[in-house]
């Protein structure tokens, strides 16, 4: 049984807690299981016992304020419930090696991160590969030399990828793109992300399962009715060769060579899966005659993905098990001429954003709304009480945040990159910056709505699974989602007359 929903609401129930004595009965009656149970849930999960990651939990955040506030350490520790400053510094000690008072003149930092899927809190970095304090692994930014022996190969210097990372001043989402982007910068080409976000379709999508919340609507395998178009026109977008093996059609035998012959010539490899849910990563090396895969997946920092993989002294994930996980592998081959035209771009942004519907094949049969109807599916959602019952168990709550999240990101993130993309062809052609200008607008502006959204309900945590359940709020929220819809159809409008004037 997966308990992804359940790791994620006891990670989300302890981190709002932390500075309190935990009350399991609580905790019990938030997820409907016993305390036994869900003890044996946590370490099935995550390889650690629910009573060490709360410790953990709490040297992680009495970290964070040594090194951001003016707090003395017994003030900190008596905030943090520890019984007396002794007992502070010998559980401070088991967890890092060090004292509380040697913290700041340490190697180690403290900062923000993601700990799992919607909630971010404080993180000790650089700490000897520990999961106890959620490590978080910094970018590779000064190993350029690659590994190769008789049965391994390792390629070093390939950039992080990561939830957060930002293209200019704005944040990135979006799995495949991401993973592009970055395998194309290790290999020397510079594509500009908001390129690549259009050309999958990623900046046109928004998609919502016409029997309700679905986290796995976000996929960009669900942007078309074929699930690999959106990697084939990002390849041919950026002018490469490329080899894609699904697991359905292919043996391990057949990954494992895609994956040695791409690494032994020095080139990354996309894959879906291998680290928590099968959106890409890449796979930057292997060892072992490839029974061992090294690489970078947007999930490696978050605990509850954890539980299978170790780490190199790189940040690369090091995992023996891939195989089970993997559903794809995808090489990023040599450059060729041909490229995707701008009007067939364009094309495809217009069908995406007014299909209503697609039927979609990805494991299973399943459809989707697009276009106006997607955004209309998505506020009666919100808007339906059946769906946020009084007294709702926190599990539904957070899963409801993460579908609520998913349709935030398509539309925030996308129509973001979109508004970049198009003002960026009315720069460079004089001929249609009206139409692009216009055009633009109306995508920020479908995106602005996003931010007020975000705004409105927050961004992390307990809190905000607890704001869905309020009628208000979700009253105030649909409001913006009908705006958001009423911003993108002029945006549809502009975009029509746009495409006549492309030759």
């Amino acid at each position: 049984m997966d308990y992804l929903i359940e790791t994620c609401a006891i990670i989300t129930f302890v981190e709002k807690r932390i500075k309190q004595k935990i009350e399991f009965k609580e905790l019990e009656e938030s997820l409907n299981y016993s305390y036994r149970h869900i003890r044996e849930i946590f370490k099935k999960e995550t390889n650690m016992s629910l009573s060490r990651y709360i410790m953990a939990r709490k040297i992680a955040n009495c970290a964070f304020e040594i090194m951001t506030t003016k707090k003395s350490l017994t003030e900190i520790a008596n905030d943090y419930n520890f019984y007396s400053y002794d007992t502070f510094t010998r559980a401070f000690r088991r967890v890092t090696g060090i004292r509380p008072s040697e913290l700041k003149k340490s190697d180690f930092k403290c900062k923000r991160e993601s700990i799992c899927m919607g909630v971010y809190a404080p993180v000790i970095l650089n700490l000897n590969n520990s999961k106890d304090a959620f490590l978080n692994l910094s970018e590779v930014d000064n190993m350029n030399d690659n590994l190769k022996t008789k049965d391994s190969c390792i390629l070093y210097g390939v950039p992080k990828v990561y939830y957060g990372r930002t293209f200019e001043d704005n944040c990135q989402c979006t799995p495949f793109t991401m993973c592009l982007q970055a395998v194309l910068d290790y290999l020397g080409q510079t594509v500009n992300y908001s390129y690549i976000m259009a050309a999958s379709g990623a900046s046109f999508r928004l998609r919502w399962n016409e029997n309700g919340w679905d986290m796995s609507a976000v996929d960009v395998r669900n942007i078309y009715e074929n699930p690999l178009m959106p990697f084939e026109l990002s390849f041919k977008a950026v002018g490469r060769k490329f080899k894609i093996l699904e697991k359905d059609t292919s043996t391990k035998d057949d990954f494992i060579s895609l994956i040695k012959s791409e690494i032994d010539e020095g080139r990354p490899v996309i894959a879906l899966g291998i680290v928590g849910p099968p959106e890409a990563g890449i796979i930057t090396g292997y060892k072992h005659n490839c029974e061992t895969l090294l690489g970078w997946s947007l999930y490696q920092d978050s605990m509850e993905f954890t539980k299978d993989i170790t780490f190199e002294e790189s940040g690369y994930f090091i995992c023996d098990n891939w195989w089970e996980n993997v559903e794809a592998v995808m090489s990023v081959g040599e450059q060729i001429d041909e490229t995707i035209s701008l009007k067939e771009l364009l094309e495809n942004a217009l069908y995406l954003l007014t299909t209503e519907k697609v039927n979609v094949y990805n494991g299973r049969y399943d459809s989707y709304y697009g276009g106006q109807k997607a955004y209309s599916a998505w506020a009666d959602a919100m808007l339906d009480d059946k769906n946020f019952p009084k007294n709702a168990q926190l599990s539904l709550l957070i899963e409801r945040n993460m579908c609520f999240g998913d349709a935030t990101v398509m539309v925030g993130e996308g129509r973001l990159y979109a508004a970049e993309y198009i003002n960026y062809l009315g720069e460079e052609n004089s001929k249609i910056s009206k139409e692009c200008n216009e055009c633009g607008k109306h995508f920020k502006d479908a995106a602005d709505c996003i931010t007020k959204m975000r705004e409105l309900i927050g961004y992390n945590g307990e809190e905000v699974a607890l704001r869905l359940a309020d009628k208000e709020i979700r009253t105030q929220l649909a409001a913006l989602i009908k705006k958001a819809q009423h911003y993108e159809a002029k945006a549809c409008e502009v975009l029509k007359v746009l495409i006549t004037k492309i030759r």
